[in-house]
């Protein structure tokens, strides 16, 4: 078992070195991303770069009430972790240290994504189907002057809204300096004021950008007043040592607002003359959806979270290494994803055993590629390390 290492105390603020409940939560998370794409490639409700619809009713009906419930709460369990996981680095190198390391941490994928990667997927699955333009066309329309507010970044949306909310955090850091750890506990109306936010920002955005409206760099910018809530309220949690304990009575309100909202939804569903009305624009639906959306956000993130917490706090070396691989099985996962997709193409089988088989292969694939670009780049900072005389062991994180 990997010793779990004590938090201390620099410049006033508690710095954990490592939250080993949040490493298996990232490798969980990670996992049902992979999973949860593999599902739409065949059929279940979102879109993906490659679609192959065959799932069976049943089958699309189950996979996709999944990603359903799984899209209200992942995004800010996501964001949750990643503020948590700010407040250390941040302490620790400054604000001005801490972006420039996150602007490349974040930023070199994500240009990567958006100038590569993503355009050769969607032109070989083009070619795959029929296609017969050459890749110098394909990159002229794609980035022409007509064309250039279609390009997307694949899964690496969530990195390109996370550099957003990353980098409006360590300014106003940069302004105005955390206070000493200890601050108080976490209450009900911290919680209150997040799921608020998010619910208030989320109606009135949408009105103008609503759901899977078509945007640069897919920023799906209907996402960002929960994306940002739900950071700013785990930086903070981490900044004030909130995260190590959630009082029963917090649990419980938790499940009570969760199940309410739940119910609540579900008649806003029967009531509702059709889906669109939900998506945005001045609509009770939307209004209603985005008031279940601020707290299915919060109450089912710090309820996993704790959960986490209270029974999966230890971790093997295996464990070790695919939490430090979770970041790089998230970006991999596309490429992945596609090709494996691409090669299961001509098997004359249903959706449902092809979604068998892709999902457990491609996040095989994804944490194997991620594990090995880890190993290389450890190896290369132990050289690196040797020839200035100094020890480096220091391990990637998701978001430190």
């Amino acid at each position: 078992m990997a010793d779990r290492r004590q938090p201390g105390v620099q410049d006033g603020l508690r710095v954990t070195a490592r939250l080993l409940h949040l490493d298996n939560l990232k490798i969980v998370l990670t996992t049902g991303v992979i999973v949860a794409h593999a599902a739409m490639t065949y059929g279940a409700v979102g879109t993906w770069v490659y679609e192959e619809p065959s799932l069976s009713h049943v089958g699309s009906v189950i996979l996709g009430a999944l990603v359903g419930v799984g899209v209200t709460f992942g995004l800010g369990l996501f964001f949750l972790i990643a503020g948590l996981l700010t407040a250390a680095p941040l302490a620790r190198r400054g604000p001005r240290r801490f972006l420039a390391s996150r602007l490349g941490r974040l930023g070199v994928p994500l240009a990567a994504y958006a100038v590569i990667v993503w355009p050769m997927l969607r032109w070989t699955v083009d070619r795959v189907q029929g296609d017969r333009q050459s890749l110098v066309g394909f990159y002229r329309a794609a980035f022409g002057r007509n064309h250039w507010q279609s390009l997307g970044t694949g899964p690496l949306w969530f990195v390109a809204i996370l550099l957003v909310v990353t980098t409006g955090w360590s300014l106003w850091r940069w302004a105005r300096p955390a206070s000493p750890a200890g601050d108080g506990d976490l209450e009900m109306t911290h919680l209150a004021i997040a799921a608020g936010t998010t619910a208030v920002g989320t109606f009135i955005v949408r009105i103008w950008f609503p759901i899977d409206s078509p945007q640069f760099l897919d920023l799906h910018v209907w996402l960002w007043p929960q994306s940002s809530s739900m950071f700013v309220l785990g930086a903070i949690s981490g900044e004030r040592d909130w995260q190590a304990s959630v009082p029963d009575a917090m649990r419980r309100l938790c499940r009570r607002g969760v199940v309410g909202a739940g119910v609540v939804l579900g008649v806003m569903i029967l009531l509702s003359s059709g889906p669109d009305a939900f998506k945005g624009g001045w609509h009770w639906e939307a209004a209603g959806y985005a008031a279940c959306e601020g707290v299915f956000s919060v109450g089912v993130s710090l309820l996993v979270l704790d959960y986490f917490r209270r029974h999966h706090s230890g971790q093997s070396l295996y464990g070790r290494r695919l939490a430090d691989a979770a970041y790089g099985a998230f970006v991999a996962q596309g490429p992945v994803l596609v090709l494996i997709a691409l090669v299961l193409r001509p098997v004359d089988v249903a959706g449902d055993v092809k979604f068998l088989l892709l999902a457990p292969a491609a996040v095989i694939g994804s944490f194997a590629l991620a594990t090995g670009a880890v190993a290389l780049n450890q190896r290369r900072g132990r050289q690196l390390a040797a020839q200035r005389g100094i020890a480096s062991d220091q391990p990637p994180g998701w978001s430190g």
